[in-house]
This record gives C-alpha cells, structure tokens and sequence, in this order.
C-alpha cells in the first residue's frame, strides 16, 4: 500500500485554505473524492471462488439468485452492494465486498477495495504495486479468494513513483518483468519457492562474477531447485606423475618441563641460550622409560636459529600471561652418514643405537640393486663337464639375466704359496683371439667335480642373490653360492622412533647394522638367537638368520671384525662352517636438537597402485571438464545452465545424486478437510503388529532346500529391531524347474542297398564297390586274382541286415564298403642310362638292397 505520506487526499485538508473548510465542505469533499479515483489501481483478478446464493423458482429451469436491491447507504446516501447475492451463514468464503482488506499471500500485500467489477475480472483498489501476478489474494472480511492478474497503477501514482522504477524494491510487477529480461534473460522464470525476484535483480551480479566456479554452480541450483548441488571435477582423479603430496616435519623433544606445555600449540618458543626461535603447531607428550617426554611439531618455515641440545626453551600460553612454561631440550638422532654400503642388507633389518639414549628405533629404508659378480663352491659335485649350463631361480629377488656356466673341472694347477681360491691361467698374449681369454691351465683327468665357474651375464636388479642349479647330463650334488657386491647395498636408513637423551655419553651412539656373511661347509644348521664366534679374531655376533640354500648367515650386535677364512662356530648349535665372503654396512649418526622426520605421502594420487585414479582421455578425464551432482535429471537444467554458468571451453555432464532427494517423511491420514477422518502415527504400529509377510525365496530341487507348506499364505509381521526374517533359509516357497530339452533329427538317407536307406556312412580307406569294375579286368591281366576271390567278399558298414552277407552282381553299382586287397606292382631304377626298371620280386633288388 502507498506510504499515508504520498496520497493527496490525506493532504487536502492541510492544503485548502480555512475558508473552503468552513464555507465549502461540499467542494472539499469532492476534491477527495476525485484524488480518491485518480489514485486508486486496478488489480486484475482471475478464478474467483464463486458463491452458491439463494436460488429462485424458475418455470425453465434457469439459475436466478436472489439479489439485493442494497445492504446499507453510504455516506452520501449512495445504495451499497447493490445486486450483490444473499449468502448463507455456513458459506466458508463471499464476495469481495467495498471497502475490505484484500492480502496477497505470497506478497503479503495488502489494499482496500474501492470497487468490484468481477464481471470483467478487475478490482479498483487504492494503490498498492507490491503485488505479485498470479499469487493468491485473500479478502480478510468476505474470505474470498482469487489469482491475481496484471497490476496497472493510477496516474497521479505513476507520476510519483517515476523515479522509483529504476529500483527494483520499488518498481511494479510489470515493470519488475521488464527487469528480469534484462538482467535475469537466462535464468528460468520459474525458481525455487522462497527465492525473492526483487532481490535477486539487485545481487545478480554477484552470481555472473562466480561464473564457471564450483561455489557458483552451487548457488545457481540453490535459485533453482532450492537444493544443494555438488561439484565434482575429474581431474582430482587423474593420474600423473609425481602427483602424490609429500611432507616432512621438523621435530624437537623435550623433557622436565615447568608448567603445561600442551598450551604453548599456536605459540612461539624461544630457546634461552641460542637465542632461536619457532612456531609451535603440536604437541604430543608420552613416557619414555621413566621420563615425560614431550614432542614439539616444529613450523618449517617458522624456525629461526638453531637450538642447542641440553638448553631451555621457553614460551606463554598467552600474551598477557607473567610466567613463562619452560622445557630442557632432549638430543635426538639426526642424520645417518653411510661410510659402506655393504651387500646383502634387507629393509626389515632393525639398526641398532649403541650409546647413552634411550626408546631409539631406527630400520633399513632402502636398498640398492646389483649384478651377480662372482660364485663360490660350496661343494664340487661329480661327473660335471664343461660348459654345464647354471639355472637361476630368480623369485622374489627382483632381478634377473643372469647367465653363467661350468668353466674348468677336475681341478687347475694353483700357485704354491696360495691360501686362496686363485689359480694359474696363461697370460694375455698366450691366449690372444680365444673365445675365453685368460683361461686356466686344468687337468686333464678327474671325478668332474666343478672347480670354477664363468659368469656370462651378471644380470641387472638382484636385491638378494637367486639360487642355483645346474643342467648336467651325469653330473651331481653341487652346490653353488652366487655373490654381488651390489646386491642389497644399504642406501638410507630411517629413524621409526627418536627416543631420547642421545647428547648422554657415550655421544655419538654406535650405528649397529645387521652383517651377512657367506659361509661355506657349514656342517648344521645355526639357530636364530644364538651367538656366533670367529675362531681366528674372536669377534661375535647373534644370529638372526639362516639360509642353508644361499649359504647366508645374518648376524646383529656384531662386536669385533671377522677376518680372512675363518671359522665360525655356534654356541648353541655347534655348527661350524668357513666364512668365505662379508662386507659389513657402516654408518655414522650424529646427535641434534631439531631433527627432521621420515618424509611421507599425505596423499596417493600419483601412486600407480591407487585405485581411484585414472589415465586421462580426450572427453571425461581431463584437465576442463566438471560433473554437476544434483537431485534433478539433466533435461531440467542444462539449457539454462550452459547459458548462464558453464565456461566456455569446458566439457561437463551431469549426475543425479538420489540420496539429496530421499523423503524421509512420514505419511500418515490427518484431519481431512473432506473427509474428516482423523488418525495418528500409532496406527502405523498397527498396521505392522497385524500385517503379513510373504515369502518369496527362489530355490531349485537341487540346491538342499525344501518347497514350504502354504507358501501362498503370509506369515505374521515381526516388529524385533533385528529385522530378521521369518522363514527359514532351508526352506523354499517357489521352485525353479528345468525343462529337459530333446532333439529331433530328420536324416537324409545316404545311399539304397538292396532297397534298403542307410543313414550312415564308414569311416574306410579303400576302392568303392562301384569302382570295383573299372579296375577289374587291369587287375586280372597282372595279378593272380579270380572269380573264386571276388565270391569271398562281404558286404560290410551299410548299418543294415545285409552286413556280412556275400557281394551280389547288383552291389557294384554301389557306393559300399569292402574288405578288398588290390594287387600292385613297385619298380624301382636300375641306375642306367637306359632307364631299365626291375621289380621287388626279382633276385636281385630288395628292400634292403645297397644296390
């Protein structure tokens, strides 16, 4: 309704000067009323609830109510509600009547009526712009209700409000349509209930900034459907290379702290000797041993200076606080320095810290690969020979190529003084353009036992060494042990736990790393747990592991260096056996305050083995393309979406996401406004304590179940929250049968004998015995074959009674089967130039013949 402070007629009496009040109230009057119909509106108005009335007696049957003449006079003795029905008292809804309030009720809108005019589907109201064509319009006195149609303002309104309808709040429903073309042309008429036109004029703009955004996309189906939408971009599945996230942190251990350090998280420390500073972004506190320790997550970016083991840090929960909450920094392990890699390390060794610290836990990381470069014999087997092909088992060592072969057997001629395995061989000029340069001088006779072997191939990739076999015609039980020096080398050593109070002597601890050792004529087996000594230089060392097939022996807590060829002997087993090769890992760890942790993946998106990630294409996985996840099919949205939101140059699809558009409501019979009925959600219980449930469970003769008695008839409901069901599993109340399946042939007869169809044929190799005549009278002229012969012959496959019976003249104009020796003739060449042939049955040519 227009502000009191904008109608004329609310201002004539002010305005007039004070002799038309008192000498002319008739003209002040009509002054009023005149302003009155120049600022009243017409309110269009459609599907008005008509009103029943009281009907009167026709002779024809024509609907005539009854009418007033008037209700009442106005104040100038104008007849009111002339014509207008008498209703009855019961009616839930009239007329709209003069001078009532109508309401819109989406708008919430209100205005007097000034005058009816149902008849052509208008209302003169006082001037109100604020309602919404096609909502609803109550009248609060009659009840009457209808659609509101197009509003059209007064003149004198209209000149007021010419300014206003630039703003939308302003504006006209009309003119308010115009805006929406202008500004909302590609958004749907049609939004979301709730969704205030006006205001979304006024703020569209910040929708078209946030176009071809996720948070953008989502408010565009807000307007919508009023239903929240999801985002989803395939590229966040996309696999490439080196994608993952990896992160480290920078640690820093403390111990008796003064005061609760858990407060000083999101604070800075400050160490009191150094001077250094940090940003603390955790802590975590636990025991080790017998003392608190508690764990600092140190900023990366934060850190200033560097702290000093041993030194207080000190911090304030916050600004205002007078006392400081104090920690005594704890040395750490930090860096490992590798001085030997070693060979055949493995990443579950466990490396030890050998020093004052304490709950330390540190582990083999990384290991490298190698070749195989040399083998050695552990026992020469017998009847080898040279050039026997070694067999290598390559699982699970990761590697693979090699090749070797048996080089010398039954000994070689070694140097006088040696205590090795070294042999002589002949100089390089001596074996110059030989396939084997630098061979060794053998012997010549022996038992076959291997005594070197030549390595071909290496291989590539070995992290632990394969086992061997060798093909040999007659050779047996040798055993041969391959050997790489960079098999297993020790490439990074990782820290599990830090522990504490390393800076306590001895400082810096000892790194000890698990040893393997090649052992030959080993005469047990040694047991894991038990201590090995060396008989020469008396170092020891606990076993943690043996590989008979390898010849591999793993010790840890080494103290000492084994040395030269040794034996080694178990204190538990007393097995004993010749250490052949070693070459122990070194390493050193210093001590510091602030160490850095194991780097880790926070994500695997560019891990092959990651599941979720996907090879990009040229259409779905792919650096522009969106999904949009709604509770609607596409078919409602696209058009309108493409032209308001999407980006160009972008390929998206949709996804109708159902669980958004579960209605978890329950339906239930209320107050009806017809029927009158009334119920309540107990009924619901009801329903459920007296329904029935009925089985459906498929099952076979065949399948151990049994078809249930009455499987037609339900069961009684089961209310138990378990929601188990009520038949057996054993049981079955319809059955799957299967219908056998038969064929019928229709055969072709294959051929009439002596008037009777066979179906079949032979499987035979051999002459017909319609072929028979062609061929009998060359046959008679070169053979010793008869009449008496062809009356021997029976008639055989013909899969009828006549089987077995004698060959009739009438069967060789068939195409039977029979047992029939056709004699022939082989020739053979004389060898002369004539050509002269001579047959098998003369003296002189044989099958043996070397003639």
């Amino acid at each position: 309704m227009a502000k009191f402070s904008k109608k004329v007629t609310n201002l004539l009496s002010g305005q007039v000067p004070e002799f038309v009040l008192s000498d002319h109230p008739k003209f002040l009057e009509f002054l009023k009323a005149y302003y009155t119909f120049m600022e009243s509106a017409e309110l269009g108005i459609s599907e008005s609830q008509s009103t029943d009335g009281i009907l009167l007696e026709t002779e024809t049957g024509q609907s005539n109510n009854l009418l007033l003449d008037a209700s009442r006079l106005g104040s100038e003795a104008t007849q009111i509600d002339t014509g207008d029905k008498i209703l009855q008292e019961q009616s839930s809804y009239g007329k709209f009547t003069f001078g009532e309030i109508i309401k819109g009720q989406t708008s919430n809108a209100e205005a007097s009526i000034l005058q009816e005019d149902l008849s052509s589907n208008r209302l003169i109201i006082s001037a109100q712009d604020k309602f919404i064509d096609g909502e609803t319009i109550v009248g609060l006195s009659s009840g009457a209700s209808g659609i509101a149609g197009r509003y059209k303002p007064n003149p004198v309104q209209s000149i007021q409000d010419l300014l206003n309808f630039r703003d939308p709040d302003k504006v006209i429903q009309y003119f308010l349509s115009q805006f929406r073309n202008e500004f909302l042309n590609t958004i749907p008429e049609d939004l979301a209930d709730g969704v205030n036109k006006r205001e979304l004029i006024k703020r569209i703009n910040s929708l078209y900034r946030t176009k071809g955004t996720a948070k953008g996309h989502e408010l565009f189906f807000r307007l919508l459907f009023g239903i929240n939408s999801e985002v989803f971009y395939p590229r966040e599945q996309m696999l490439r290379v080196s994608d993952g996230e990896f992160t480290f942190n920078k640690i820093l251990r403390c111990i008796t702290p003064i005061g609760d350090n858990g407060l000083l998280i999101g604070r800075q420390i400050t160490g009191e000797t150094s001077g250094a500073t940090a940003m603390v972004e955790n802590v975590t506190r636990f025991n080790i041993g017998d003392e608190l320790v508690s764990e600092f997550l140190l900023g990366d970016d934060s850190i200033v200076g560097t702290f000093q083991v041993g030194e207080k840090i000190r911090g304030t929960a916050t600004d205002t606080d007078d006392l400081y909450i104090k920690s005594t920094i704890t040395g750490i392990p930090g860096t490992f320095t590798i001085t030997n890699d070693g060979s055949f390390s493995k990443t579950t060794d466990t490396v030890e810290l050998i020093g004052g610290g304490l709950g330390s836990l540190c582990q083999v990381n990384s290991i490298g690969q190698g070749p195989i470069t040399s083998f050695y014999i552990n026992a020469a087997g017998t009847q080898y020979q040279i050039g026997d092909q070694l067999v290598f088992n390559n699982a699970n060592t990761d590697g693979g190529g090699a090749i070797a072969e048996v080089a010398v057997v039954n000994g070689a001629i070694a140097g006088e003084s040696s205590t090795g395995y070294d042999h002589i061989i002949f100089e390089e000029a001596t074996s110059r353009n030989d396939i084997n340069p630098g061979d060794k001088i053998v012997l010549e006779s022996g038992l076959g036992d291997i005594t070197d072997i030549r390595l071909i191939d290496g291989g590539t990739g070995y992290k632990t060494t394969p086992t061997v076999s060798i093909t040999s015609t007659n050779g047996v039980n040798a055993e041969i042990y391959p050997y790489g020096d960079e098999i297993g080398k020790l490439l990074e050593i990782k820290i599990a736990e830090t522990g504490r109070s390393h800076e306590t002597a001895p400082t810096p601890p000892t790194v000890s790393i698990p040893q393997s050792i090649i052992v030959l004529l080993a005469n047990g087996s040694y047991v894991v747990g038990e201590t090995v000594t060396g008989g020469s230089s008396g170092s020891t060392g606990v076993v943690i592991g043996w590989d008979n097939t390898r010849g591999l022996l793993r010790l840890k807590s080494v103290s000492g260096t084994f040395t030269g060829h040794e034996v080694l002997t178990g204190s538990t087993s007393g097995t004993t056996g010749l250490m052949a090769k070693t070459d122990p890992a070194v390493s050193t760890v210093d001590v510091v305050s602030v160490a850095t942790s194991e780097g880790r993946y926070i994500s695997e998106d560019g891990h092959l083995s990651e599941t979720t990630m996907k090879i990009q294409d040229s259409l779905y996985f792919q650096d522009f393309s969106y999904v949009i996840k709604v509770g609607r099919t596409i078919d409602e949205w696209r058009d309108a979406f493409k032209k308001t939101m999407h980006p160009a140059g972008f390929y998206f699809t949709g996804q109708v996401n159902i669980e958004s558009r579960i209605n978890s409501k329950m339906r239930m019979p209320v107050i009806g406004r017809v029927t009158g009925v009334s119920a309540s959600p107990f009924l619901s219980i009801l329903n459920t304590l007296f329904g029935s449930v009925f089985g459906r469970r498929l099952g076979t003769n065949t399948d151990g179940t049994t078809q249930r008695a009455n499987a037609l008839l339900g069961v009684p409901g089961d209310v138990v929250q378990s929601a188990k069901s009520p038949f057996s599993t054993t049981t079955r109340d319809v059955t799957l049968s299967t219908v056998p399946i038969s064929f019928r042939f229709q055969f072709k007869p294959f051929y009439n004998f002596r008037t009777v169809n066979t179906n079949f044929g032979s499987v035979y190799a051999g002459p017909k015995l319609k072929g028979f005549d062609k061929r009998f009278q060359g046959v008679m002229n070169t053979s010793a074959m008869n009449w008496a012969r062809v009356a021997e012959l029976k008639a055989i496959g013909t899969n009828t009674p006549a089987d077995g019976t004698d060959i009739q003249y009438g069967d060789l104009s068939t195409i039977a089967k029979t047992y029939i020796t056709m004699p022939v003739e082989i020739l053979v060449p004389q060898g002369r130039f004539s050509n002269t042939q001579r047959k098998f049955d003369s003296n002189v040519s044989k099958f043996d013949s070397s003639v």
